[in-house]
């Protein structure tokens, strides 16, 4: 078993709770006349500075947000008792009351202008999420001002009135806007209202809202556990599901096992799906991968510390752990969502992170240190440990499958899918593979009645499923090999193939902590030998580069590193992928413009009286992840090296590392702005296009551009340059003069 003894004498433990990132987003506002303290709803980072951003149209801070600061300082008073924790929860919780109007519900925004946003769709009264959020602050802050009894009175005042307003609100099921997502929020808040009042109705309607959150318990298929969401079709998204964690509220002040073992069935069955994937933003009639936010983990991580609390079950606890490494390397980039000084970043992609630190997800980041900081001390380690195989779900994009010689085309809508009317054969072969009996799901729509039959070496399931769009069970089939095939015949009328799904019976997860590793399968954690396996990647390579000279420039020859496609001809527009890595096609620069500047596919810029080869067709350019490029024989010095590039989906710096042949090293900056936006690095705009091409290959009025970056070198030759690993930037050509 995980032994405690070994973790006993490593010093690591959860990362440090920091505030700054929070106290740098809290500011003064003024709401109609009177100052209020509040957070910034957003903080864009630019270069590495950070700056205090409204959400346009919607204001500059809000009550779900400050609302979140309330729940995370009365947590850490409840803990710590620190004075404060208790002034930084007031002033929270005067703001929140200060957008509670007269019969009880919550506005939501406030302009920069000290207005209040009364129309807005995420800002007026509704009974909405804001609303429930501010109820939830206000009455779980009561108990801890009895010795501010006017401030207390204020906010049983307060909560008073809230509650009557939303209990008012609720449907024939007991839900606000029909749905047990912000439900279960309101449940917080009225379980924290009964516990203080001992209101016997509060207990009662708790109870009604709480059986019907257990009636939306997803009982089969891949969703297994999961609380549906939706309402034409199961749904279920990561964000704000507060489900689990809300029954076991309501477990504690009933004792009625019902509510917890709904929560046990939450954990067991779909949680792993949800370990093996990452926090992934939404499931319904297909997996939504990305963005991945510190505000889906919280949840989790908050139901799987408050499950073990009641049920001192450790592999709870070590879930809670595995969930919180998500903001230390537990994610799929192997890379903090936590800054150094406390910022909650905003999303995680499938190749970059949205380093932008907005309130909503610092503060989770926060709440989810403050929870996983209540485990035993022992297991607290284990947020720095990273899962790095085992017998996980498994998904895989239909459009990246082999597809053989079968005819088929691709649609755009919502996700891109296989198009055919046609009988098709894809197949997958899977890397790293753990045999053993998975239940296999498509995702797609089918016209008519469809034939899919899922194999795997001598064994295999099929089905006939009727017409129908989702996600659909195929049958459970017992995996030896390392690959799966799936063979589709439609009746009539076109099939839309989306993704395959592989969801193991009895999963396992292996991962490494401290240079061991470790099985985590059935509640328990072993350690075990774990063989690496060196993986082909697209984007990891080293090279021996040559060059050609021109004048006094000298051209690299990089073409051997280029890994992405993304300047295309007309004639081939919809093809290539500039910034689109979870696809097979996005958008593109046009070559026609692009040539334009070329001789021979070498471009001269005159005010630096330097050269640049580019490369057209087929790979044009390359996604930095830690590339090395070593010169080969290359005697002469220079004096500045100059890089082409540009980033997408935002503005991006990192470090290159110059080795020069005395065996000194360099590391200088680089940056790169987005490729369709105005230079924020002071690089200097190299060429700017009149269009692109979007992902279908439609013509956008947008201006791309492609920036130029100058870098001093020391006096003597350089003998590698070692890139970093920013997977948003991109490099077309590096020179030397």
């Amino acid at each position: 078993m995980f032994s405690f003894l070994f973790l006993s004498v490593i010093s690591f433990s959860v990362p440090e709770m920091n505030l700054n990132h929070l106290e740098f987003l809290r500011d003064e506002f003024i709401i109609e006349g009177e100052t209020k303290i509040g957070y910034w709803i957003y903080a864009e980072k630019f270069g590495d500075t950070y700056v205090h951003t409204e959400a346009k149209g919607e204001g500059v801070t809000c009550v779900d947000d400050v609302a979140r600061v309330a729940v995370l300082y009365t947590e850490l008073y409840k803990l710590y008792h620190n004075e404060f924790y208790l002034q930084r929860a007031k002033e929270a919780l005067d703001f929140v009351m200060a957008l509670q109007d007269s019969d009880g519900d919550f506005y939501n925004f406030i302009f920069d202008d000290g207005s209040i946003n009364k129309q807005g769709i995420t800002s007026r009264k509704s009974a909405n999420w804001w609303a429930a959020r501010g109820f939830w602050a206000i009455s779980n802050a009561l108990e801890i001002f009895d010795e501010d009894k006017d401030f207390q009175k204020k906010l049983d005042n307060s909560a008073k009135l809230a509650y009557s307003f939303l209990s008012k609100s609720l449907d024939e099921d007991y839900f606000l806007n029909k749905n047990s997502d912000v439900s279960s929020v309101f449940l917080l808040g009225v379980i924290e209202y009964y516990k203080y009042t001992g209101y016997e109705s509060a207990k009662e309607l708790a109870i009604k809202i709480g059986d019907s959150i257990l009636n939306t318990q997803i009982k089969e298929g891949l969703m297994k556990g999961a609380f549906n969401e939706g309402t034409d079709y199961q749904l279920w998204h990561s964000w704000g599901s507060r489900q689990g964690e809300s029954l076991i509220e309501l477990y504690k002040v009933t004792g009625n096992t019902k509510y917890l073992d709904s929560v046990i069935f939450l954990a067991d069955e779909f949680y792993p799906v949800l370990l093996s994937l990452g926090p992934v933003y939404e499931i319904g009639k297909y997996i939504k991968m990305y963005p991945q936010i510190a505000y889906a983990v919280e949840p989790i991580i908050s139901t799987l510390v408050k499950l073990y609390s009641v049920t001192l079950e450790e592999k709870y606890a070590y879930m809670a752990a595995l969930f919180g490494g998500f903001f230390e390397r537990n994610n799929h980039l192997s890379s903090p969502m936590y800054g150094p000084n406390g910022e909650g970043y905003d999303s995680l992609h499938s190749i970059y992170i949205n380093s932008n630190a907005g309130a909503e997800s610092t503060i989770s980041a926060l709440l989810s240190l403050v929870r996983l900081k209540t485990l035993p001390s022992k297991v607290q380690p284990l947020t720095l440990s990273k899962i790095v195989s085992g017998r996980e779900t498994l998904i895989f994009e239909a459009e990246k499958m082999d597809t053989g010689i079968y005819y088929f085309e691709l649609d755009n809508t919502n996700n891109i899918r296989i198009k055919t009317e046609e009988s098709i054969r894809i197949r997958q072969k899977i890397d790293n593979f753990y045999s053993g009996e998975y239940e296999v799901y498509i995702s797609g729509s089918f016209d008519s009645k469809t034939y899919v039959k899922a194999s795997s070496e001598d064994n295999s399931t099929d089905k006939n499923l009727d017409p129908n769009e989702g996600i659909m069970y195929v049958g459970n089939l017992n995996m030896e090999e390392n690959q799966i095939i799936l063979y589709l015949k439609p009746e009539s009328g076109f099939i839309h193939i989306d993704q395959v799904i592989l969801k193991p019976i009895d999963p396992i997860f292996i991962f490494d902590f401290d240079q061991f590793y470790y099985e985590f399968s059935k509640g328990k954690i072993v350690k075990t030998a774990y063989e690496t396996t060196t993986e082909e990647s697209l984007y990891t390579q080293t090279a021996q580069v040559e060059g050609v000279f021109i004048d006094n420039s000298f051209l690299l020859t990089i073409e051997e590193l280029f890994n992405n496609d993304g300047i295309v001809s007309f004639s081939d527009r919809k093809s290539g992928n500039f910034d689109n890595y979870d696809g097979i096609i996005g958008a593109k620069y046009p070559s026609e413009e692009l040539i334009k500047y070329l001789t021979n596919n070498v471009f001269f810029y005159e005010k630096e009286d330097v050269y640049f080869k580019f490369k057209i067709d087929g790979k044009d350019n390359l996604i930095l992840t830690s590339q090395v490029i070593n010169l080969k024989d290359i005697e002469k010095i220079s004096d500045y090296m100059y890089i082409v590039g540009a980033s997408d989906h935002g503005n991006y710096t990192g470090k290159v590392m110059i080795l020069y042949q005395d065996g000194s090293t360099q590391e200088v900056n680089i940056a790169f702005s987005d490729w369709c936006q105005t230079p924020i690095y002071g690089e200097t705009v190299l060429l700017e296009f009149g269009y692109r091409y979007d992902s279908l290959g439609i013509t956008e009025n947008i201006n791309p551009k492609m920036y130029l970056l100058k870098i001093p070198l020391k006096s003597t030759p350089v003998q590698s340059i070692f890139l970093p690993q920013i997977p948003t930037m991109h490099i077309f050509a590096i020179s030397l003069k």
